[in-house]
């Protein structure tokens, strides 16, 4: 438990079966996390992830690649990184979200909830809510690559090594 709370809740399993859950805060401004390596029926401590700023909105968790059954640990974050809803980011982790190195902005103006997917040939989908006025003027569908997000540093493997 968190002092007030935590709510709108995003779980993704690490390459080592570990569960990382990722929260909304009732206070304060930035994410709460906490890990299960017991499949979900125990947690331990619920901390706060000083990278993550948010707006007290729903964020979108997603493992994009693994080294399970690929080249590399890619878990990618998104949330209106701003203390207000807007400023739409996308964060990735190489290291289990332990740091956020990467971060692209999506969309500068008001924005709230989002999904965050990965499409068949390995890009990025990203389903939120943004507007130019209010954060829920309409519902957009974002499609981008990890080279987009990481200005080239980083690329998918062919399919064929994936």
């Amino acid at each position: 438990s968190f002092p007030g709370g935590t709510n709108e809740c995003q779980v993704a399993e690490l390459a080592d079966g570990t569960l990382l859950l990722n929260m909304r805060g009732m206070t304060g401004n930035r994410r709460k996390i906490a890990h299960s390596r017991d499949g979900g029926a125990t947690w331990g401590e619920v901390t706060e992830d000083p990278a993550l700023v948010e707006p007290r909105c729903q964020g979108s968790l997603q493992v994009l690649t693994d080294t399970v059954t690929g080249d590399r640990n890619r878990l990618l974050f998104a949330n209106p990184a701003s203390l207000t809803r807007d400023h739409f980011t996308v964060r990735l982790s190489y290291d289990e979200g332990r740091t956020w190195p990467i971060a692209k902005l999506v969309h500068a103006g008001p924005a709230a909830y989002s999904c965050l997917t990965v499409l068949a040939d390995g890009g990025v989908g990203a389903l939120y809510e943004r507007g130019t006025r209010e954060p829920y003027e309409r519902i957009t569908f974002a499609r981008f690559s990890l080279d987009w997000l990481t200005d080239g540093a980083d690329r998918l493997p062919p399919a064929a090594a994936r």
